[in-house]
Formats: C-alpha cells, sequence, structure tokens
C-alpha cells in the first residue's frame, strides 16, 4: 500500500492505472477509522481494481471551532486498517496543501436538499463537504466514490452535485455498520463516557421503533415523531437536535407516510453530537 501527501503523485497514479483499463473506488474520510470505515474500503476493494482513500480533517466543514479541535486523530491506526481493508493508495494532504492561502469565500450548494436536517442545525457544514470534495474529486479521479448512509442527507447531496457538476464518477451509498447493542459506528463514539454509550443506544431503538409503527400500518408522520420523540425523551443526558421523519428522495416533509421514508435524529450527549437514521419503504 502506498500513502503520499503530494497530490500530483495521487493523480499520476492513478491517470497510470487508468491508462491500464483499471477501475478506481475513492473512499474519502477525515481518519480515526473504525469497522464502519473499514467496510466502506471493502465495499471499494470488491468492485473495483484499485482502492484509494483520502484522510483529511476537514476545517470548512465545521462550524464550530472547538469541535474541529477535539477531533480525533490516529494516523499510524489509520493506515493499518486501510491495509488491512486492501486499499491500494491512501492520500494525507496537509491543510495548506488542499487550502493554499486559507479556505476560499466560495459557497457550494444543493439547495433543493439542503433545507432541513444537518443543513439548517449545522450552517455552512455542507458547503465545506462540498468544496474539499469538488478539490478531491479533481485530484482523485476515481470511477466510483463510496460515502456511508448514516450521513444519508450527504451521501443524497454529494450524488446530486456530483452529477451537477459533471464528474464522471459514480457515487454509490452503503449501509450504516452498527455495533451488537445497535449504536451506529462513529469517530465520535470515542469521545463518549460509558454512560453515555449506554445511553447512544436509544437512537437506534427510536428509529427502529418508528419503523415499527409504520409497517403495523402508521400513516401520521406526527404519531411516528412523538413515539420517537418519548423514547429520546427517557434520558436526561439526550439533547434533541432534530428528528424528522421524511420522504427519503428529497427530504421533503411528508404529510401522509408512503413510499421510500427516512427517519433521522440528531442528538447530543454531553458535548457530543450523534447522527443516525434508517429508511422503511412502504405502499
Amino acid at each position: 500500500m502506498i500513502h503520499s501527501s503530494d497530490p500530483k503523485e495521487i493523480t499520476e497514479t492513478i491517470l497510470s492505472w487508468k491508462s491500464k483499463g483499471l477501475k478506481v473506488g475513492f473512499v474519502p474520510t477525515m481518519g480515526f477509522l473504525h469497522e464502519g470505515h473499514a467496510d466502506l474500503f471493502r465495499r471499494s476493494v470488491s468492485e473495483n481494481d484499485k482502492t484509494v482513500v483520502s484522510i483529511f480533517v476537514n476545517p470548512a466543514q465545521f462550524n464550530d471551532p472547538e469541535d474541529y479541535a477535539k477531533y480525533p486523530v490516529n494516523t499510524e491506526g489509520d493506515l493499518q486498517i486501510c491495509k488491512e481493508a486492501g486499499a491500494d493508495l491512501v492520500y494525507l494532504p496537509a491543510k495548506d496543501t488542499v487550502y493554499p492561502g486559507g479556505i476560499p469565500s466560495v459557497e457550494l450548494k444543493v439547495p433543493h436538499l439542503m433545507k432541513n436536517l444537518d443543513a439548517t442545525t449545522r450552517p455552512g457544514h455542507f458547503e465545506g463537504v462540498l468544496l474539499v470534495l469538488s478539490r478531491f474529486f479533481h485530484t482523485i479521479p476515481a470511477d466510483r466514490s463510496y460515502f456511508g448512509k448514516k450521513d444519508y442527507q450527504q451521501f443524497l447531496i454529494v450524488k446530486d452535485f456530483a452529477k451537477a457538476l459533471g464528474f464522471p464518477m459514480e457515487v454509490i451509498g452503503v449501509d450504516t455498520v452498527r455495533s451488537e447493542q445497535g449504536l451506529a459506528l462513529s469517530s465520535r463514539n470515542a469521545r463518549l463516557s460509558p454512560k453515555e454509550k449506554e445511553e447512544a443506544l436509544l437512537l437506534s431503538r427510536a428509529l427502529r421503533l418508528g419503523e415499527n409503527l409504520i409497517k403495523q400500518g402508521e400513516k401520521d408522520p406526527a404519531e411516528v415523531l412523538t413515539v420517537m420523540k418519548d423514547v429520546l425523551d427517557s434520558s436526561s443526558l439526550i439533547k434533541i437536535d432534530y428528528l424528522e421523519v421524511l420522504n427519503a428522495e428529497t427530504l421533503e416533509e411528508l404529510h401522509i407516510l408512503k413510499g421510500e421514508i427516512l427517519l433521522a435524529v440528531a442528538v447530543f450527549l454531553g458535548q457530543v453530537r450523534l447522527i443516525d437514521n434508517l429508511t422503511v419503504k412502504v405502499s
């Protein structure tokens, strides 16, 4: 496995692979990798001849400087996980390499998918995601890129963004990896206390109860929201950031539950913000 901080070397390596007819997959990450990331890497390895991983904590997508400063880093461990999962090339750029002269004052948006959820509770977040990806998609001209569906809104936004700007890359969403207890794997979980980790299980429990209610025939989004909110409110440690029942393709508000439905939640547990979601399809 090769790793480099030189964007020119990264691009030349990928183009040399593609000149031989090899298919290239790309998984962008912010490091502090876990099994959820490894699952993305393995998916890429199974569908492509070569797999590229980027590790870069992107300052442009943090609206809280303290959150950026606290983001965990473990480069040596990350490289080992990449190697074990079968990655061929790891891009480790410095901040000044990605943003020479500082973060530019431009805004990239996909307006119809940025009206709610994290787009409103974390202003500037997705603009920062799209900014860094616009640069990485040029540096890493892959055939496919892979995103975890735990960040479901991000997956939809990036997919639409890549299509709108004509990046010749298929954007693929991969299902969330969970612990045996149901907690969605996240780099932020490392900052939870044992008690907070236990309380965090209420997120997936609330989502599953909402899913079951819909499958049993409930058509009123308000009823589903009430049930899920009651579960989360049972913990004095949880502060709800948002709780939504939306159309899973457009992220529009639903008045009657039908089609493919997204149940999405974000909460604060102490100083740590967690998100989770699931989709359910009904006729």
